[in-house]
């Protein structure tokens, strides 16, 4: 009998474990299934519509309208970085006032803009170049609130750089809106822009955020510093300076530009940019940020190659005497990390750094020939910016690329990596330009089918003055290193011909 239950005990517990494995494998099985399933997006709350005439009516009363009235003599030009034809150029509304050629005489003009009131005390955010003085002219600003009332304007600070201003006016216990997150804000998510186009007061459209992260460099301008909301809320002129709202009622930008070739493609200051810089506007001080020193560029596929990096950015130059080159960093080295945060892209650094004070220590990750150190780095004073100088190819062989052919005054690499180059004489020094303190090799050809054709820079006339870490004197150097490049891409520091300037470059083989 106690035979008996020892077996019927035993074949239960052996019934168990076999079920217990068939789920488990059930579970991967299922597991698996879904993974190959095709994306799903949860249909919730789309029974009801956003809350667009919610966020209208309560934040309509903290925009405001900007009238910038200036004086202006002569034919003085306007300092405005968002020069006419510029995609930047949107300042003003129709009742700009031309002035007639050839009057010398002192002349008004008047711009509009828009402004939202972000403390009670009445301190308003706007652009920076909806209240400096137009063509260079002295201005006088007026803000009109919702209610009808105007007042003069104080400019407390401005940011010409992130193009923001923050002015005052004298009054009290007025509505304002919150500052948000835009960190926090997601591509997709519904926005609301308020502001007074084209002289229409409180204008209300809405959209979403397209895009985040542009730069203006992507639009034709700006400075690097921005890393724009890009929406497709309606913005025409006038709107410059509203506020870009989430549903939450919360300011997540400060809308500044458009595109005028296209159609409802809007840019907005991301507000967390704007709080970083706040202390200092309010107190009337120069915006202080971050400078690294050196010359970021994105870590493409040749790049990537070569260095045996996946993820960061290339320093293609060091500044001598910044923070970067005190801190040891090199050219050719990835920056990975800025104080433990990821960066993918230039724009990405330039942000970090920018959005340090000078005068901070940061932590730079970085990978130097194959290996991750962390450096530390106190960051100088962007503001010395402004005093620098600063297809397949046809016919490729399918074997490793050589150190091509050479007479020693020359060398033919257009079959392997699609240029020639030649050693600096007095004949093409005179042809190219070249200055007499140059040294290295001269690019006499590019072949017009090769990659080396699609980089920025990269032509005839161009110095080479290193390959990898290494100078090069003349064509025997150069030679040299590109045989130990072994078939991958060459990375090349090129220099101007003249005047200052260098970067690195990695050209790909054919």
């Amino acid at each position: 009998m106690k035979q008996q239950v020892k077996q019927v005990i035993g074949l239960s517990f052996f019934a168990s474990a076999c079920m217990a494995v068939g789920m488990g494998l059930s579970h991967g099985w299922v597991a698996q299934a879904q993974e190959e399933k095709p994306i799903a997006v949860s249909a919730r709350g789309l029974e009801s519509m956003p809350p667009i005439a919610e966020v209208a009516e309560k934040l309509n009363p903290a925009v405001v309208a900007i009238t910038n009235t200036s004086i202006i003599k002569g034919q003085a030009q306007g300092s405005s970085p968002f020069a006419q034809e510029s995609p930047f150029d949107w300042f003003f509304g129709p009742n700009q006032r031309r002035r007639s050629p050839g009057s010398d005489e002192e002349q008004r003009v008047q711009g509009g803009g828009s402004g939202v009131i972000i403390s009670s005390d009445g301190e308003i955010l706007t652009n920076h170049h909806v209240i400096e003085g137009i063509r260079g002219g002295e201005a006088r600003i007026e803000v009109k609130t919702a209610d009808g009332h105007s007042y003069p304007a104080t400019v407390l600070g401005k940011d010409k750089e992130l193009d923001i201003a923050l002015v005052k006016i004298d009054a009290h216990h007025l509505p304002f809106a919150e500052l948000g997150d835009s960190d926090a804000a997601r591509i997709g998510e519904w926005v609301v822009a308020i502001g007074n186009p084209l002289g229409l007061d409180h204008t209300v459209t809405q959209g979403i955020i397209s895009a985040k992260g542009r730069s203006g460099r992507m639009l034709g301008g700006g400075s690097g510093l921005e890393s724009f909301i890009q929406t497709d809320a309606a913005i025409n002129r006038g709107n410059s300076g509203g506020p870009l709202l989430n549903l939450k009622g919360q300011v997540v930008g400060i809308n500044t530009a458009i595109r005028t070739d296209g159609q409802n493609i809007g840019f907005a200051v991301p507000i967390n940019m704007v709080k970083r810089i706040i202390k200092d506007l309010r107190a009337g001080k120069p915006v202080s940020r971050g400078y690294l020193g050196v010359t970021p560029q994105e870590l493409d596929r040749a790049f990537q190659e070569s260095l045996g990096v996946r993820e960061g950015v290339v320093v293609g130059d060091v500044q001598r005497g910044q923070a970067a080159d005190k801190a040891t960093v090199q050219r050719l080295d990835v920056i990975t990390t800025v104080d433990g945060q990821k960066v993918k892209s230039p724009d990405d650094l330039i942000s970090a750094i920018a959005g340090r004070r000078a005068g901070e220590t940061v932590k730079l990750g970085i990978i130097r020939d194959g290996k991750f150190r962390e450096l530390s780095v106190v960051l100088g004073d962007r503001k010395s910016l402004s005093g620098n100088g600063g297809s397949d190819g046809e016919g490729a062989e399918e074997s490793a690329p050589q150190s091509g052919e050479s007479d020693g005054r020359s060398v033919n690499l257009e079959k392997t990596y699609g240029f020639k180059a030649e050693a600096l004489t007095p004949a093409n020094r005179h042809q190219f330009g070249v200055e007499d303190d140059r040294k290295g090799v001269v690019v006499t050809y590019v072949s017009p089918r090769s990659p080396a054709a699609d980089l920025r820079g990269f032509g005839p006339g161009i110095i080479i003055a290193a390959v990898g870490t290494r100078n090069v004197e003349g064509v025997k150097d150069f030679q040299a290193e590109v045989k130990k490049a072994n078939g991958r891409p060459l990375l090349l520091l090129l220099r101007n011909p003249r005047g200052a300037g260098q970067t690195t470059v990695a050209v790909p083989p054919r």
